[in-house]
């Protein structure tokens, strides 16, 4: 068996989807490497100035310096020569475009489907890169069937080729909730909407805020959590909205203490490759109002209030329930816990190793 590397790259950067991924996939399969010793050798393959995690059975190195190009130099030449003995497993989406033998998660075709959302450097690189990963990794991974099928489509590479690695949202089940934190943004005297997303166009926050004002609540508020990457998402100002509070990025405790306490997550997004936080509010027993776009009924299920994203009126009303309808709150509680035990990271880790010992077993 190969010795198998882990692209680190994601170790440098901010937290998105396709980070908490990257993390949550190799401490769940650092986990089931550490109750079969022996059984695999894996390299997590570290960047320069990365924190170490903390694992027990993936071994660790640091390789090499940034040089010009920043990381994105490191990853292209100085991560697939460190890697050039064995696997090279990207799990972040981006991968070196020449390593000689590597494995590589995509998680959606959204430069070819919203190019709009990013900037046009971004789009001509992943757009090419992707072409080029679906035909050379083995195998090329996704995580959804809705993905699966959106790549084969802009790629050409036949959708049986892509492997579903499916995310999850059970990495907060230990996570202890920050109560102090959230009785400082004042959101302990009165009820509170929350939604998680990055400053992307396609998470739609301009037509949820469009929503929030339209309902006028003043006993109410919406929390608007996450971050923003200049370099790579197409910037768009969002409008100031009473009774709106935009917190930026969080860290664990705190978002598990937003579902906590929320009256519901909502997820307006126009295109999701996967989508967890949905199934993290879920896990947390939070309840879940969610676009019936892209892959999100497939994640979801019946266990979320679904709405059409394009639809103002019908994500106001989306709005309205989760703050007034107790008895569709409980229900979808219920729903959502069962829901959320289907997706697990443990799962997901195993998905990945079935997946590169069946390639290596091909001719």
């Amino acid at each position: 068996m190969r010795e198998r590397f882990i692209n680190g790259r994601f170790l440098s950067q901010r937290t998105t989807g396709v980070q908490r991924y990257a993390r949550c996939i190799v401490d769940a399969l650092d986990a089931l490497l550490a109750a079969e010793p022996g059984a695999e050798r894996w390299t997590l393959l570290l960047p320069p100035g990365a924190e170490p995690p903390p694992l027990r059975a993936i071994g660790m190195r640091r390789v090499g310096w940034a040089g010009p190009g920043g990381l994105h130099g490191w990853e292209q030449v100085a991560l697939p020569w460190a890697a050039r003995g064995g696997l090279l497993v990207n799990l972040a989406g981006a991968a070196p475009a020449f390593a000689a033998r590597a494995a590589c998660v995509m998680h959606d075709a959204a430069v070819f489907d919203h190019p709009e959302a990013y900037t046009a450097a971004f789009v001509r690189w992943y757009r090419w890169l992707f072409r080029r990963l679906a035909h050379r990794a083995r195998p090329p991974l996704t995580v959804s069937d809705f993905s699966r099928g959106r790549l084969a489509a802009v790629t050409g590479v036949e959708a049986a080729r892509f492997v579903v690695v499916p995310g999850a949202g059970d990495h907060l089940a230990s996570v202890a909730p920050d109560e102090r934190w959230l009785a400082t943004l004042g959101l302990d005297d009165r009820p509170f909407l929350v939604a998680v997303a990055s400053a992307n166009p396609t998470k739609n926050l301009a037509a949820l805020l469009r929503a929030w004002a339209a309902l006028g609540r003043s006993d109410a508020r919406l929390v608007v959590a996450g971050g923003t990457h200049e370099a790579v998402f197409a910037q768009a100002a969002l409008p100031a909205v009473p009774g709106v509070l935009a917190i930026g990025p969080v860290v664990d405790g705190q978002l598990r203490a937003l579902y906590g306490h929320a009256r519901g997550l909502v997820f307006p997004s126009l295109y999701e490759g996967f989508g967890i936080p949905p199934l993290e509010a879920m896990s947390c027993g939070c309840p879940v109002a969610a676009s019936s776009a892209a892959s999100l009924p497939e994640v979801c299920g019946d266990a979320a209030l679904a709405f059409d994203p394009r639809d103002d009126a019908a994500l106001a009303a989306a709005l309205q329930r989760l703050l007034d309808d107790d008895a569709l709150r409980r229900a979808l509680i219920e729903r959502g816990r069962s829901r959320a035990a289907r997706w697990r990271w443990a799962a997901s880790a195993r998905a990945l190793r079935q997946a590169l010992s069946d390639d290596e077993a091909r001719p």
